[in-house]
């Protein structure tokens, strides 16, 4: 009699067991073909590529180009823009880290105090809409909003009789353009994270704090905000290691890769794509994305041991 159970609960396990399996089949397909497969690139940074016409990559990349060693990194620091593309990349990185903190943070806090459902639905469904936004088509409403000849903000100067802004022709605009369309697009898939981990907090302890008398602002501190320690750290931690990487879409798409406007638009991630895109050059692109991958993921593990040594409850492992 106590076998039966256990043989219907050892199918139903290994039944359970492969639906999940094939569960994850598709993300496991996903990240062989666009997160490993792609690492064959990394031979790139190490190679002086002189393709030959005709030949096949492998033989190109492997029989036709001779080893260099580190000089296509080296090319990367002497070149005299590098200063000012590094300069941006972590100028927008830290101001996107703090502000992707404070902000969702604040309005998942703010949201989680809201009990009109129909109100809270359309707020949050508002929030997070852009981030499914391609940033081709926020570029053209901000083209379409900036244009100098029939974009709106000019159209309404020049029938008040006041003087049109080149816009992109104008880079002391710029920098605050990125950064709040750069916090517009991404606060509110944060701050979704963030209302999961209010809603898993024993709603007792909201009740008890304000059976002894505690104020909206002594709830949050004291109840939601330790609470979050936990979140707040693994997305700090996960911002620090990317923090040489950049939203190409944001950089490229929406200041419509203006050459006036490069002295705040150029990130790394747009340095490599131009590299490949326009001189053709395979060595330095892959070199200069390598040294992000390197740098970016030395920063996630100090960050990570900072944090661990701190609190290891928040840390990463």
């Amino acid at each position: 009699m106590d076998k039966k159970p256990k043989n219907s609960l050892t199918k139903s396990s290994r039944k359970e067991g492969r639906q999940l399996s094939l569960m994850t089949v598709p993300v496991v397909v996903w990240y062989a073909l666009f997160c490993y497969l792609p690492l064959f690139g990394i031979f790139f940074a190490f190679k002086d590529f002189t393709p030959v016409p005709g030949e096949s990559l492998l033989k190109n990349l492997f029989v036709n180009s001779p080893w260099v060693g580190f000089r296509n990194f080296s090319y990367i620091f002497r070149n005299p823009q590098i200063r000012s593309i590094i300069f941006n990349t972590l100028l927008y990185n830290i101001i996107f880290l703090v502000a992707g903190i404070v902000i969702p943070v604040t309005l998942a806090i703010l949201l989680s105090e809201i009990h009109q459902k129909m109100f809270k639905g359309f707020v949050q469904m508002t929030l997070v809409l852009p981030y499914f936004i391609s940033w081709v088509i926020v570029g053209y409403c901000v083209y379409g909003f900036l244009s100098t000849d029939t974009g709106v903000y000019n159209s309404l100067l020049d029938h008040f009789g006041a003087d049109k802004v080149q816009w992109y022709q104008s880079p002391q605009y710029w920098r605050v353009i990125l950064i709040v369309l750069g916090i517009w697009k991404s606060c509110g898939y944060t701050m979704v994270i963030y209302m999961c981990s209010i809603t898993a907090i024993d709603r007792t302890l909201y009740e008890s704090a304000s059976l002894d008398g505690a104020s909206f602002w002594q709830r949050v501190r004291f109840i939601t905000l330790p609470h979050l320690k936990t979140t707040i750290s693994t997305l700090f931690i996960l911002g620090i290691g990317s923090i040489l990487t950049s939203d190409f879409g944001l950089f490229y798409q929406v200041p419509m890769d203006s050459n006036a406007l490069q002295e705040v638009t150029q990130t790394l991630d747009v340095y490599v794509y131009k590299s490949l895109m326009q001189n053709a050059n395979f060595s330095y692109s892959s070199a200069a994305s390598f040294l992000q991958s390197i740098v970016g993921c030395i920063l996630l593990i100090i960050s990570n041991v900072i944090v661990s040594k701190m609190d290891k409850e928040s840390a990463l492992i």
